[in-house]
């Protein structure tokens, strides 16, 4: 991994994360996106360079992912979309910009030793979340990102729910968001209606903290 070099983090790193200036920042990146999204979706893509998905919000960066640039691979967005076990359709991660920037909540990964965030997004395919997964501090040539390692709708809501009542791997959560994604949640499982209720309670009291 490279050594991270000031001169190397675009500037935009720094406009948006400055008071005002982050919503028009990221609404910016988030056209660009589409745009290249479009030519992608409409088979006509020669632009192989990553993806921009613009820098971390302030919600990020209180959760440590550090102030770099935010990218996904061309080919590596080909590829998710297209697994057996998850897949999902390109007009699903339309917005991915700014649903990143305003998640429903953040975790620690469960399975990485790295710094890893687990970001729960408002993007669903048929109806089930997509997660985005970012790995902080991928050298790249010749600067540093945070690079989405993958995404995919995550439709095991007993992971989810034990990563907060169990794994303690919870760093964000927008109340509001969240208690409307669990209201969302249905199981006959007496294991599954216990996390929810305790994730639900652990929301609670977090909020009444802040």
């Amino acid at each position: 991994m490279g050594k991270i070099k000031e001169e190397q983090t675009p500037a935009y790193c720094q406009e948006c994360n400055q008071d005002g200036a982050g919503i028009t920042v990221i609404r910016a990146v988030n056209n660009t996106y589409n745009e290249r999204l479009k030519v992608i979706l409409a088979g006509a893509n020669t632009d192989f360079t990553p993806l921009d998905l613009g820098c971390p919000s302030s919600i990020l960066l209180e959760t440590g992912l550090p102030n770099l640039p935010i990218q996904i691979a061309v080919n590596k967005l080909m590829i998710k979309k297209d697994q057996d076990n998850h897949p999902f359709k390109l007009l699903d991660v339309i917005h991915l910009p700014e649903f990143i920037s305003t998640p429903i909540a953040i975790f620690r990964s469960a399975t990485k030793v790295e710094d890893v965030k687990v970001v729960l997004t408002e993007m669903e395919c048929d109806g089930v979340n997509i997660v985005v997964i970012i790995s902080p501090n991928q050298y790249y040539k010749g600067y540093n990102v945070n690079s989405i390692r993958s995404l995919y709708p995550k439709d095991n809501i007993k992971a989810i729910l034990g990563w907060i009542a169990e794994d303690n791997l919870l760093e964000y959560a927008h109340k509001e968001k969240f208690l409307n994604w669990l209201g969302k949640q249905q199981s006959n499982s007496a294991d599954v209606t216990r996390l929810i209720k305790d994730s639900a309670k652990i929301i609670e009291d977090l909020n009444k903290a802040a």
